[in-house]
């Protein structure tokens, strides 16, 4: 059973087309209808209640298969829609809230989920965008910052880009938009003016700061192959949204809610001090930076409580107190793999003891390694095997990473195929030895799945190495924010990306420190 304010966030009349119609005229009717998919169902002209869904086609399949080359003349639905289809179907007796939907949502990594009746039959579709519309606003949403959950990776591109090339870009890092941005600095061009490629690597990575001017999104990309534009030949800056509306870090995610609902649209840019590029904020983050435990107790519980008899309030406030420790778990267990998420990481606050006595200058210091790990290719991966097997294999990874943990060192899944490890008091060389150790143990051994596959897997991995120091006389921890480390190590794996993959690369080592007159109260 739905409870009320789930059945508020289904979408009743969600775009439907037959197994016959073709993917022209499924791209012309999204388009000129602004919808993000369309449901395929069993027959034509079937009611809402009555169709059998059997299928389903997205703004990024066409994304994907415009950056393929794939013919798209006289092709039915039927050929091309994704046949596994994850859905919703009502219970008989089971209460299905919010926290299930998200739930469904963060496992499967999708946008778009259709609703089945209890006989099977579709019912309409939830969407990111439906959920957020019906959540009342939570306190928390005006005290936390832009800064906390966007995006700072951006995949972005010069205008003078191609089409076909930011479709490219959208299909190989999944993503539902690239920025259009010019070199902040004169020095970013070259004497003709023009964008010196050299501050400009071949994956979007930004090597330098750089200004936003305009946004190319996955449904600009659908209206353009509507329209019947030339994507080899027409340029971003002619086709680009522009002017931006942009949002800042210090911003309360509250204020870019109303912005986005004012302005229509899906995402806002972020600007630093200097009107540079410093991430993206989407309607998937705000979602996701909705505490599954507030919304559950704003929304479901607590008004309940106020038309309850004193002992059903008591019967509730029990059950809400055992699912908040449970939600409270599975906010920092990533579901997948059953490791650490990057909430956990981000949380974490490790401390350090100096493992080694005062030097000549009377400090005592000791070493923090994080690790940034990426499965190289794995997108051919889920491309010739699907999704099913592509998890399996994730499974598989992170339990090799885990038998491979030494004491005093975690590792993490920071998203995707992305993950975190953290050691601490290893030296240098001996961190270093531990990080290839785990790439040769990957790269060394093909993974087996269930279904008697052997695929061979490799991981590139980025490091950054920080030396702790304390003062003298000083007998107290030292606490360290991981994060310090982990641009570092980010943009190491870049490099390691860059120059073939499989492969470890470093970033130089840091030194953190703090005056010995400052406490550690103070110092955090």
């Amino acid at each position: 059973m739905f409870v009320p304010l789930l059945k508020q966030a289904i979408e009743p009349h969600p775009l439907t087309v037959s197994t016959d119609t073709t993917i022209e005229e499924v791209i012309a009717l999204m388009s000129r209808t602004k919808a993000s998919c369309v449901l395929v169902i069993d027959r034509p002209h079937s009611e809402i209640g009555d169709a059998v869904l059997v299928g389903i086609f997205t703004e990024r399949d066409v994304v994907r298969k415009i950056a393929l080359g794939d013919c798209l003349s006289g092709i039915s639905i039927s050929e091309v829609m994704t046949r596994e289809v994850v859905t919703l179907q009502e219970s008989p007796s089971q209460d299905q809230d919010i926290v299930t939907i998200l739930s469904l949502f963060r496992q499967h990594r999708i946008r778009h989920l259709p609703v089945l009746s209890q006989d099977g039959k579709l019912l309409g579709l939830m969407t990111h965008q439906s959920i957020r519309s019906v959540l009342k606003p939570i306190d928390f949403m005006r005290l936390r910052r832009v800064g906390e959950v966007m995006s700072q990776r951006v995949i972005h591109a010069p205008p003078t880009s191609t089409v076909l090339h930011l479709a490219h870009l959208m299909n190989v890092y999944h993503v539902s938009c690239v920025a259009i941005a010019e070199p902040l600095d004169e020095e970013s061009l070259s004497p003709n003016g023009d964008l010196d490629l050299s501050v400009w690597s071949a994956d979007s990575c930004q090597l330098k700061a750089v200004r936003p001017i305009g946004i190319v999104t996955e449904r600009d990309i659908l209206q353009f192959r509507n329209l019947g534009l030339d994507f080899e030949q027409v340029r971003a800056s002619t086709v680009m949204s522009a002017p931006l509306f942009p949002i800042r870090r210090e911003n309360s995610l509250w204020e870019a809610h109303q912005q986005m609902q004012n302005l229509r649209v899906q995402r806002l840019v972020v600007r630093g001090d200097r009107d540079e590029l410093v991430g993206i904020i989407t309607q998937t983050s705000l979602l996701q930076a909705l505490d599954p435990m507030e919304m559950y107790a704003e929304i479901e519980v607590l008004q309940e409580l106020l038309q309850q008899s004193e002992a059903e309030r008591q019967s509730l406030l029990e059950q809400l107190i055992a699912r908040n420790k449970l939600l409270e778990s599975l906010a920092l267990t990533d579901e997948l793999t059953g490791l650490p998420n990057r909430r956990a990481m981000e949380q974490a606050r490790p401390q350090i003891v100096p493992s080694d006595g005062p030097d000549a200058t009377g400090y005592s210091y000791s070493y923090i390694a994080l690790f940034v790990i990426d499965v190289d290719y794995f997108k051919r991966v889920n491309d010739t095997y699907g999704h099913a097997i592509g998890d399996a294999i994730l499974q598989k990874l992170a339990k090799r990473l885990q038998d491979l943990a030494r004491p005093h060192s975690w590792f993490y899944r920071y998203g995707g195929e992305e993950f975190v490890c953290v050691t601490l008091g290893m030296s240098p060389e001996a961190a270093i030895e531990y990080g290839d150790s785990l790439r040769q143990a990957i790269a060394e051994k093909p993974i087996a799945t269930a279904d008697g596959l052997e695929i061979a897997i490799a991981i590139s991995i980025g490091g950054a190495i920080a030396k702790v120091l304390s003062s003298q006389g000083r007998d107290v921890t030292q606490l360290v924010d991981t994060q310090a480390l982990f641009q570092k190590a980010d943009e190491a794996l870049y490099q390691a990306k860059r120059e073939g993959r499989n492969c470890l690369r470093m970033s130089p080592i840091q030194e953190i420190s703090w005056p010995s007159e400052i406490s550690i109260e103070k110092a955090w």
